[in-house]
């Protein structure tokens, strides 16, 4: 259970080694002069995704030649907007934020404006029109298309959408959770047949989820999928599945199918091998990269859209090699290669 928490660790140190580095860079990214500070708040390194979104921002400092202040609130809202102001006195001149509670860091942003600090959030919105852009896939769209799968799966096994789904729902609160939410009740509205026989709170993590869905397996063992909002909690739930003795590979009857969101290395490994169905992948490298390259436009003066919406991409067992995903990019491959 303990895998996507050492992957992420690894990630981690990578990340702030090469933090280190871009401290150290010359000065000049977009549009020479002194060198640009850049902060990064972000809430949480428990799962690779968010280590991720480090290492890209890592890559992209070091492109730009700026230096990268990182700070991490371990999921405590109050502490993010804190890190928030210590970013504002430490002299950053831009700040970007991967927000936990997007109403709670609204007033930080504020500071930050105050400050004529521009803030670009990251992987999912805040509620304050104090951001200068946000960087962030379409959260209901990445429910939508796993609840797709999910009824894609169900119609195959039985002939037509009908069935028992669990809904392990991400960390309350979060914008991401809510929005994957909405897509997820968004599908299932159209199929009447699909009963949810159990919601658990897994809060974006796979031990977590693991107890979740253990106890639910024991008064639900003829569940057909489990929904999850992000592919550490389907690590939990593949892990449950296979500790009650119901695991039956991709493909096979009597498998239950798994979904997830995000793609690191456990996730895409588990597809590869039949044990996920499906993650709808955000590119967290990529995305934080473009985020800093977004730095270097407003440093010259250009004018950003208020929302870029970050492309993400489904990948199952049948289309992890195709030309498709190979454009779109695995950065669990990427990462793996490193």
């Amino acid at each position: 259970m303990r895998r996507i928490t050492r992957m992420a660790a690894a990630l981690v140190a990578v990340a702030l080694a090469g933090a280190g580095l871009a401290g150290c860079a010359a000065g000049g990214g977009g549009g020479g002069g002194s060198q640009i500070v850049v902060g990064y708040s972000g809430y949480t390194l428990t799962n690779p995704f968010f280590a991720g979104l480090v290492k890209g921002l890592q890559e992209g400092a070091k492109k730009h030649g700026y230096k990268l202040l990182t700070t991490n609130s371990n999921g405590d809202n109050d502490q993010q907007v804190s890190d928030v102001q210590n970013l504002i006195s430490q002299g950053a001149n831009y700040i970007i934020v991967c927000p936990g509670d997007g109403k709670a860091i609204a007033p930080a942003v504020s500071q930050a404006a105050s400050s004529d600090i521009p803030v670009i959030s990251i992987a999912d919105t805040i509620d304050s029109d104090k951001v200068t852009t946000t960087i962030t896939p379409n959260h209901v769209t990445i429910g939508e298309l796993g609840a797709e799968q999910l009824i894609d799966f169900l119609k195959k096994k039985y002939g037509t959408a009908k069935g028992n789904i669990v809904d392990m729902q991400g960390s309350a609160g979060t914008p991401a959770t809510n929005y994957r939410e909405e897509g997820l009740q968004k599908v299932l509205k159209k199929y009447p047949g699909v009963h949810v026989v159990a919601t658990a709170d897994g809060g974006f993590d796979t031990d977590k989820t693991y107890t979740a869905l253990s106890s639910i397996l024991q008064a639900h063992p003829d569940i057909d999928a489990v929904f999850n909002a992000n592919d550490s909690e389907a690590q939990g739930s593949s892990k449950a599945i296979q500790a009650a003795g119901l695991f039956k590979p991709v493909g096979q009857p009597g498998h239950i199918f798994v979904n997830g969101n995000d793609a690191p290395p456990p996730t895409i490994a588990d597809i590869r091998n039949g044990v996920q169905d499906v993650s709808v992948s955000q590119q967290p490298i990529a995305m934080a990269e473009s985020a800093m390259d977004q730095i270097a436009k407003l440093h010259d003066g250009k004018k950003l859209p208020k929302l870029i919406t970050w492309p993400v991409q489904v990948i199952t067992k049948e289309n992890i090699d195709s030309a498709a995903v190979k454009k779109y990019g695995i950065w669990a491959d990427e990462i793996s290669s490193k």
